[in-house]
């Protein structure tokens, strides 16, 4: 892989951790009901989980190209598609103010707070839709087992990092108050560079098919 290649995964990557979610809240909320050892615990387990499904789209999206490459092109558009779309979703983000219900009860170990993150990435199935929209753009038949499992271990080490970031600015006010003042601002220009991406691996598949058709 192309060095451009490895950072184009890592910025999609990034900006699709920084996207407000299910996982966002509870982090928070273990990090504030709790500590940030809670946080930091259940961050490394949500970016483990992560791991697990990029490393499913990965070797699943190799399968399928073995079987059928001709099928290629068409899920590279598809998922050149979702990532539009997600653009579009983070350019008109409305940001939440939900919290997490009072009643729900509370990690009293870490070990609790591990199997709480894990969880928390493990049922959302858009994260294997959108790990199968980047890396269709990626996979190749040339590629050895070591940089599949690089590209799904890139995405749990982003995942794990950004919320465990999360977690420090949740501990320290002067942080959290300054993001939550920029974040309209932060997530359009996140949303204008996923958009930028996305229109270009578009462009990108639409060429390989019309170049495979003729």
């Amino acid at each position: 892989m192309s060095f451009f290649e490895w950072l184009t995964i890592f910025f999609v990557c990034l900006i699709g951790a920084m996207t407000p979610g299910p996982s966002l809240i509870v982090i928070i909320y273990l990090t504030n009901s709790k500590n940030f050892v809670s946080g930091f615990a259940a961050s490394l387990a949500h970016g483990f989980g992560i791991f697990i499904y990029a490393l499913i789209s990965i070797f699943s999206l190799s399968f399928v190209i073995n079987l059928l490459p001709s099928a290629i092109p068409i899920i590279q558009i598809l998922g050149a598609i979702f990532l539009i779309y997600l653009s579009c979703k983070i350019l008109f983000l409305k940001i939440s103010k939900r919290v997490i219900d009072n009643k729900t009860k509370i990690p009293e170990t870490t070990i609790e707070s591990i199997l709480l993150g894990l969880t928390t990435s493990l049922i959302n199935p858009k994260i294997l839709i959108f790990f199968t929209s980047i890396f269709s753009q990626f996979i190749s038949q040339d590629y050895s087992v070591y940089t599949k499992f690089g590209m799904a271990l890139l995405a749990g080490i982003i995942d794990s990092t950004w919320y465990i970031l999360v977690c420090y600015s949740v501990s320290i006010k002067v942080v959290e108050n300054y993001i939550k003042s920029k974040q309209k601002l932060i997530f359009f220009i996140l949303g204008i560079i996923l958009i930028i991406f996305s229109f270009y691996l578009a462009f990108k598949a639409i060429k390989y098919l019309i170049l495979i058709a003729n």
